[in-house]
């Protein structure tokens, strides 16, 4: 399973223009696929297989062999790629039938998001030190991504075309380079202003010519993994670090507004889902504070 020779295949490439050009996946989840599957074909060539002469067993053998070493949700995210994969093939009249059709993966639970309360996001915001540049920026993305319920990645790839702080709004691209316009509100635009004028120039240096709004210390486009090492940063000693998640301003702006009174398919607008499925989660949890409401309110509760 380590002969590199083994992952070359043209129908895996061809099947990865598929989901980016067809479908509009976005290119880190065709990576993922890319790694699964070109896992799949090193355990094929090892057997004397090519990816059209795979069938069920080596789909249930490979998948019992790898999952003593991945997470659930990594399994069944293999499953789901040779799924894919083989269905394209079919489509393609590379092979007869899905030889992958039946294989079974380990069920999946959807946890519910852990959500904050309105004022341990505040003052998760409100932590930075805006005496230094870093901590102006931290304070500006904070105020984007709960304002804007945007994505750690939509946050961090924003560039200065997508921004009109006159009317308060951010041109978002979501997953498979889906745009979506978003309102930020004034306290936003206020921090995002700040950031620009004050901070922004002082961590570009001499390097000023980035068009991306968020930068590092080194005036590099400040990446996912810098955004969620300074969430868990700010969040130590402010909320239970169970709490905290990349994505834990997004769901607790998702949520705040269900509590507030807006409607699901807003919500699923607002925050660029495909699927509103995707967005009722967010449903589970308002009604453990419509209850928590009744309890507090009502004479009967």
């Amino acid at each position: 399973m380590t002969d590199p020779e083994g992952a070359q295949s043209p129908e895996l490439e061809a099947f990865l223009d598929h989901l980016r050009l067809e479908r509009g996946l976005s290119l880190n989840t065709c990576e993922s696929y890319r790694r699964d599957l070109e896992d799949f074909l090193r355990f094929l060539a090892a057997r004397g297989k090519e990816a059209a002469e795979a069938s069920l067993p080596d789909g249930q053998l490979y998948l019992s062999l790898v999952r003593r070493k991945l997470k659930n949700s990594s399994a069944a995210r293999r499953v789901s790629a040779l799924r894919g994969f083989y269905n394209y093939l079919t489509l393609a009249a590379i092979v007869e039938a899905n030889p992958m059709m039946l294989l079974s993966g380990p069920r999946l639970t959807r946890p519910l998001p852990h959500v904050l309360p309105v004022e341990e996001v505040a003052r998760l915001i409100e932590a930075p030190d805006l005496s230094q540049p870093r901590g102006m920026r931290d304070r500006a993305i904070w105020e984007t991504m709960y304002a804007g319920g945007l994505r750690v990645s939509e946050a961090v790839g924003l560039e200065f075309g997508d921004l009109d702080l006159g009317e308060g709004w951010v041109l978002v691209r979501g997953k498979g380079d889906k745009e979506r316009w978003v309102p930020l509100g004034q306290s936003a635009c206020r921090w995002i202003r700040r950031y620009l004028q004050e901070a922004r120039p002082l961590l570009a240096g001499a390097r000023g010519a980035s068009r991306h709004v968020f930068l590092n210390a080194r005036g590099k486009l400040l990446t996912r993994q810098g955004v969620w090492t300074l969430l868990k940063a700010y969040a130590a000693g402010l909320i239970p670090p169970v709490a905290v998640h990349p994505h834990t301003l997004r769901h607790c702006c998702a949520t705040h507004l269900l509590e507030g009174g807006a409607d699901l398919r807003t919500v699923q607008e607002f925050l660029g889902h495909a699927d509103i499925s995707t967005t009722q989660i967010y449903t589970h949890i308002d009604r453990n504070y419509l209850k928590e409401v009744h309890r507090s309110f009502h004479p009967r509760g």
